[in-house]
């Protein structure tokens, strides 16, 4: 039995590549989490999601507790088993009126994950809606095998301008969360999201969990958080574990873990491959 999904829940999840929404805390606790993102980006003077993507938690104790929450882990539990990694993290942000959007995408372009079984779980620090340009999927589509073409533009989040060829919109499901809720999607799943035309920010963050049997096969030495069960297969070195925020020492791992994922991209859009 699930522990806090229904069976019909983790059979959508199953069938449609994406389960949404799940709440996983209050408005309240989720206002508080956004203000700490908002400390940050004042902090910093730019958006976060410039500066602290792929492993964005790792600098922040506040972060690392959001990526280990309880009811989080229970959720994905039910989805992926008992034995749970966090590999993983990125913000995903829009300002008010923002025309900037991502493209048609699958996080498998990104990866060469074996098997292709990681799991994202959007959560929302405020509402998220068509109106502010919330995640869309295409249902079914993780059970296909998208080709991107390469569109290059300044608006457009996903870096390399990746557009998956030929995607029926009218299949589309808008995935609306409200402050303190998660969306949940298989990384093959084709998604994207429009302009943001509302007169607030949408501010998300995404979070990357795998079981242990999944590897990168890229890359050596690369780490993950054990954040439940056991490690059964060994695929992953321990992440750094931040003493304070903008701990300089996961900062720099950050870095070089990102600019790892960013050259691979990089060589496959050099060497032409589409999917």
């Amino acid at each position: 039995m699930p522990k806090v999904l229904t069976e019909q829940q983790v059979s959508s999840y199953e069938n449609d590549g994406f389960l949404s929404p799940f709440t996983l805390c209050s408005p309240e606790e989720a206002a508080a989490l956004h203000d700490r993102f908002q400390d940050m980006e004042k902090t910093l003077g730019e958006e976060p999601q410039k500066r602290f993507r792929v492993k964005a938690h790792l600098p922040f104790p506040w972060l690392c507790d959001l990526v280990g929450h309880p009811r989080l882990l229970d959720a994905v539990e039910d989805l992926i088993g008992p034995n749970i990694l966090c590999w993983g993290s990125s913000f995903f942000t829009k300002k008010a009126k923002d025309p900037r959007f991502i493209s048609w995408h699958t996080d498998t372009f990104y990866y060469s994950f074996d098997p292709t079984e990681t799991l994202t779980a959007w959560f929302s620090f405020n509402d998220s809606t068509p109106e502010s340009g919330c995640v869309r999927y295409i249902p079914g589509s993780h059970k296909e095998t998208p080709i991107h073409d390469f569109f290059p533009d300044p608006n457009n989040l996903a870096g390399q301008g990746q557009t998956v060829r030929d995607v029926d919109e009218s299949r589309a499901v808008d995935a609306v969360l409200r402050a303190g809720e998660v969306v949940f999607h298989h990384e093959s799943v084709v998604h994207g999201s429009r302009p943001n035309r509302a007169d607030h920010p949408r501010d998300g963050f995404s979070i990357h969990y795998c079981a242990p049997h999944v590897r990168e096969t890229r890359f050596d030495g690369l780490t993950a958080m054990l954040l439940r069960g056991e490690d059964t297969h060994g695929h992953w070195l321990p992440d750094l574990e931040p003493k304070h925020d903008y701990d300089p020492d996961c900062i720099q791992w950050m870095v070089e873990t990102r600019q790892k994922y960013i050259n691979a991209a990089n060589q496959k859009v050099s060497q032409d491959i589409r999917n």
